[in-house]
């Protein structure tokens, strides 16, 4: 049974409420897919040399260490910070390894948005698929054992379409929770902007959320 909700957007009812109602099974069974998509994707990490976009990465990381930010321009800071955080945390391991890891990171704790928002338009067994075949897909494995930025642009725009989804589903009784869910929303659109500049995805959600 469909109802329409207040902000306008059709959805099952029985979804409203989600999070608040995730078992012990579904928890473990995420905890146990992050596990092991962070194992498919870290296992001999370093075994390949750098790509040619990933030299791009490295050359940048070597300027952000020197105190300038303009190498690589044509993309966002957000990764190449997080790798410089990388190659400082972890001395001993080999480059390709420690720049290579916060997607990696990343890669593995996607199943948790994805099941989010799957589960918002499923119940939440059907939506149990869509991070298992995350985890263990050849093409996302490869992609987050990369130093490219889909890895990060994918993780926070799967959270800015949930919570800005959460915050259509709930009641304009329930304003407060609302302008959590918009703001959590706008944070993870400016998380996913500062990882690549993909503005259009903006565009798209509203484009959604109008049209249904």
């Amino acid at each position: 049974m469909r109802r329409r909700s207040p902000a306008g957007s059709i959805f099952k009812s029985d979804r409203l409420g989600l999070v608040a109602n995730i078992d012990v099974t579904v928890v473990l069974s995420l905890a146990l897919l992050v596990l092991l998509g962070f194992g498919l994707r870290v296992s001999q990490l370093s075994s390949i040399g750098f790509a040619e976009d990933e030299m791009n990465k490295v050359n940048a990381v070597a300027s952000y260490e020197r105190g300038d930010f303009t190498a690589n321009a044509e993309h966002p800071m957000l990764m190449k910070v997080l790798m410089l955080i990388s190659l400082n945390a972890a001395p001993g391991a080999s480059k390709e390894a420690a720049l290579r890891f916060p997607n990696v990171l990343i890669g593995a704790l996607t199943v948790i948005p994805l099941f989010l928002l799957t589960a918002a338009f499923f119940d939440r067994w059907t939506a149990l698929l869509a991070p298992t075949f995350w985890a263990f897909g050849i093409n996302a494995i490869t992609h987050n054992r990369i130093g490219k930025e889909d890895s990060l642009l994918v993780f926070f725009t799967l959270f800015a379409f949930y919570f800005f989804l959460r915050a259509k589903q709930t009641s304009p009784l329930n304003d407060e929770f609302r302008k959590k869910n918009y703001i959590a929303s706008a944070v993870s659109f400016g998380l996913m902007i500062a990882s690549k500049y993909f503005p259009h995805y903006l565009g798209l959600n509203m484009l959604f959320h109008h049209n249904f």
